[in-house]
């Protein structure tokens, strides 16, 4: 009963914090990132492996369509979407919630187990476990699931060297390529320095090049079906920067003096004080110096978390698969200050085993270490965490001199009983800091997983797969759901076709919704509604855009359609050539490629030449004619407005206006101009005087600039809108929401478009051969028709990217960049045939070395299993 003692305590007390952090009605997830990436891909992804019948899906349909690798972070071949495929019947977003908590209370006693294989205490063994259960970093078992959700294959690697059985290494560390292949690198790095530590210099004569170097390979030629394919679109989609200014060394070289990579932050580590003075105090101590020099330099310089993000950014979530070996690290350091009096057994930290240990004399803990902790606990006065901070300061400061005090003066009775007490006291501040942490959660409700129509409700609609379907009900939630064979023009994925991102907000000039650039949000933007051929919404009744007509309803949602928008193929001979088009101003640009189709340069022989020549030609005599200049013509609406409400201060400027608002406040504009049948254009640029986020709301139309501090700011201070209405009135009303603080909006420019000239664009559809497909993967299984009168291009609203093909009769074509960001081909006169095909580069090669190594795998398993089975038969026979 004694053994079980501590891993059932360890049990309950996981119920118990999980139950006390869970408010009624909410699920354990996270509105940031959980619900819109984690749990909506990770349901597209299981669609897709059904429907593809292969769990490495090539094709997605999101982005306009994209390189399924483009989403493999999100969970190809991950555990809990594997097994999400063998159970379709069960919500994806249940089978992530039980396999998070699995993942958490499994990694909890996996800890347990392998301190408990370190030959410390019972009660040490616990106390770390403990500890780890209320890092910070541990947050993300219900927000970021990528960051932990490999973390019991990295303790079972651990332990596998601990135990010395190296055979099953290679597949923990399959395993943790499988789960978070991004974070592959720092716990293969990990796994070296525990290997290391644990041998010492024997590992670099022996281990390292025997053993750690050819599992580590092992473990990435078995995962080479995911990360062979994932590297090359990664490099094909690259946004490294190269900023090498002083402002980039800093963060590179400058130290660091909060230690927020190690201490409380859950992007970090986010361990507590008794950690940090673990740290500090084992540089005194030889065999504890070369870790507490490491833990150390990775708190204080963000070159180390460069280095494993792969170069991409400093920040210091990659350093969480060091994060049980701080703990180690502790409570190695609290056994050797466990008692005073009389030498004690502790495992040296490069011992492999009890009958390596040395024989330690006591170690009287010091208190230099507080000239160092109490600066860097003032420095996190701003956060909630601050009291606990404190009193964690104090109490590891008490317990200190009371050990150095006990020597002298404690019986040995008070010794032996003071064991619990000690780390009850220790744990008060981390239990605190986690349910704080917790508290700060945007927690996800039970009626917000699936706000919008279920795939059920949206067979009762006939879609044409030649047209886009999206969501104006929650563009952040739904941006990644498929939930019908249509492509969607959205998509909220950490890797982004960047010239499809550019069109999406520079050139459409769609408003930014969120931090993060990258997603890729709808709006209620007619040009980008229009070009991307966005024929189904599914909004609210009171929301509907102009031009779109409602075809199913379902209490206040309804699905809208607007049959006049682009397809997204079609055959066109109207273009103008990109090199023209580069030198227009960005509203000539949107003007242009709403009316004409643009083309990059290229040596397509004769008729081709002509075709470009001729449209561009006629572009440039329009242009100068005014259709391009008077068709975004300037507006001055005539704006009245009732009393200002309260907490809003609005001042003129010379270049616009200065906004101080003490809390969030909505204020209307009549505008006694309005223009029926136009579409009115507002933009200005937006000087925050705050560190504060702005946001700004126009008729439900939201554009966001990132605060000073923001993880991921999206540097938004060019705020566009685009405002339509179906009514005869035209757009007569400004509904304007403000955010919260203290900013300038200046250059404001209006300027109204005819709505008509949306379907000005001459083009001829493609007809779809049904009997060609199935059906159920849209564009990308049917065959096409045209019959191009002239010739011509066939343009499509698919993003260019490599492993795409355009078969134009059967035959491969060269694919032409159209429209900036979208793939291509030229066609001549006549009657054709249009395929297309999709080829992750690198995935045939990927999947060949995976399958030949993991059947020499398992081949080699079998062998020592069978050998070990004649050797123990040979045993019992003697």
């Amino acid at each position: 009963m004694k053994k079980w003692f501590y891993p059932v305590s360890l049990i309950l007390l996981f119920i118990i914090l999980i139950t006390a952090v869970m408010p009624d009605g909410y699920v354990y997830g996270s509105n940031t990132d959980w619900l819109s990436q984690h749990v909506t891909l990770a349901e597209t992804i299981r669609n897709a492996c059904l429907e593809q019948h292969t769990l490495l899906p090539s094709w997605i349909g999101l982005g306009g369509g994209s390189n399924g690798y483009q989403f493999a972070y999100y969970g190809f071949l991950r555990p809990d979407i594997l097994i999400g495929c063998l159970l379709p019947q069960i919500p994806m977003v249940d089978i992530i919630i039980a396999y998070m908590t699995a993942v958490y209370l499994g990694s909890v006693l996996l800890v347990y187990i392998w301190l408990r294989s370190e030959q410390l205490s019972p009660l040490l063994a616990w106390l770390g476990s403990v500890l780890f259960m209320t890092a910070g970093c541990l947050f993300h078992m219900h927000r970021q699931i990528m960051f932990v959700n490999y973390l019991p294959f990295l303790l079972l690697a651990f332990l596998c060297i601990r135990k010395q059985r190296y055979k099953w290494l290679p597949l923990c560390l399959l395993l943790i390529c499988l789960s978070s292949f991004y974070f592959s690198i720092s716990a293969f790095a990990a796994v070296g320095w525990y290997w290391y530590r644990t041998e010492g210099k024997r590992f670099w004569r022996g281990s390292f090049l025997k053993r750690y170097i050819p599992s580590a390979a092992l473990a990435a030629a078995m995962a080479a079906a995911l990360l062979l394919p994932t590297a090359l679109v990664l490099l094909e989609h690259s946004r490294l920067g190269t900023d090498a200014g002083l402002l980039k060394l800093l963060e590179l070289f400058g130290p660091n003096p909060v230690f927020n990579n190690i201490l409380f932050n859950e992007y970090g580590m986010g361990l507590t004080l008794i950690c940090f003075y673990a740290i500090l105090a084992g540089l005194k101590i030889k065999n504890f110096r070369q870790d507490s020099i490491l833990f150390l330099l990775f708190g204080m310089f963000g070159i180390f978390s460069y280095i494993l993000n792969g170069t991409l950014y400093t920040r210091p979530k990659i350093l969480i698969p060091f994060m049980p070996l701080v703990i180690l690290h502790c409570v190695r350091y609290a056994e050797i200050c466990r008692k005073t009096a009389g030498p004690v057994r502790v495992p040296e930290p490069d011992s492999r085993s009890s009958k390596q240990a040395r024989i330690y004399g006591a170690q009287v803990p010091p208190l230099w270490p507080f000239a160092v902790m109490l600066p860097v606990s003032l420095l996190w006065f701003s956060q909630e965490q601050f009291p606990w901070i404190l009193l964690e300061l104090a109490i590891l400061f008490c317990l200190c001199l009371a050990i150095r005090l006990r020597q002298k003066y404690a019986r040995p009775s008070f010794v032996a009983a003071s064991g619990w007490l000690t780390a009850v006291l220790l744990l008060i501040s981390p239990v605190g800091m986690y349910l704080t942490t917790a508290g700060t959660e945007d927690w996800v409700k039970e009626s917000e997983i699936s706000p919008g129509y279920t795939a059920d409700e949206l067979d009762q609609v006939q879609f044409d797969p030649l047209y886009h379907f999206d969501s104006l009900l929650s563009p952040l939630v739904d941006g990644n759901e498929l939930n019908t064979h249509l492509h969607r023009s959205t998509m909220y994925s950490s890797v982004t076709n960047g010239e499809y991102s550019e069109l999406y907000y520079d050139i459409l000039m769609t408003p930014v919704r969120i931090n993060n650039r990258v997603a890729l949000l709808t709006s209620d933007n007619p040009f980008m509604l229009n070009l991307l051929g966005v024929r189904y919404l599914e909004t609210t009744a009171g929301h509907i855009p102009a031009g779109y007509e409602p075809i199913l309803k379902s209490g206040e949602n309804v699905i809208v359609e607007n049959p006049d928008v682009l397809p997204s193929v079609y055959f066109t001979d109207d273009t103008v050539s990109q090199e023209w088009f580069d030198i227009l101003d960005p509203m000539q640009k949107l003007d242009i490629i709403t009316r004409k189709t643009v083309v990059e340069d290229s040596s397509q022989e004769g008729s081709q030449d002509s075709l470009t020549g001729s449209s561009q030609s006629s572009s440039q005599n329009g242009a100068a004619g005014g259709s391009v200049g008077n068709n975004m013509r300037p507006y001055s609406p005539e704006l009245s407005q009732t009393d200002l409400p309260e907490g809003l201060d609005i001042n003129r400027t010379d270049s616009g206006w200065e906004i101080r608002a003490e809390k969030e406040c909505t204020l209307t504009l009549d505008i006694g101009n309005p223009q029926p049948g136009g579409i009115v254009l507002c933009q200005f640029k937006v000087e925050n005087l705050t560190t504060q986020a702005v946001v700004i709301d126009i008729n439900n139309i939201r554009n966001k600039l990132s605060g000073m501090f923001a993880p991921y700011p999206n540097g938004n201070d060019q705020f566009h809108y685009q405002f339509s209405a179906d009514s005869s009135t035209g757009v007569d009303r400004l509904e304007i929401t403000f955010s919260k603080g203290h900013y300038r909006l200046n250059d404001i420019q209006w300027y109204l478009y005819d709505q008509s000239l949306l379907n000005e664009k001459n083009y001829a559809p493609l007809t779809a051969d049904h009997s060609t497909g199935s059906g159920s993967a849209g564009i990308m299984d049917t065959k096409y028709t045209i019959t191009a009168e002239n010739d011509g291009y066939l343009a499509t609203s698919i993003p260019m990217q490599n492993g795409l093909e355009i078969l134009v009769d059967g035959k491969p074509s060269d694919l032409v960049r159209v429209n900036q960001a979208f793939a291509g081909t030229y066609l001549e006169k006549g009657e054709h045939t249009i395929e297309f095909c999709f080829f992750p580069p690198g995935k045939t090669a990927g999947c060949a070395v995976s399958t030949a190594v993991s059947i020499g795998y398992v081949v080699y398993l079998l062998y020592t299993f069978l050998l070990q089975t004649k050797r123990n038969i040979g045993r019992n026979c003697l």
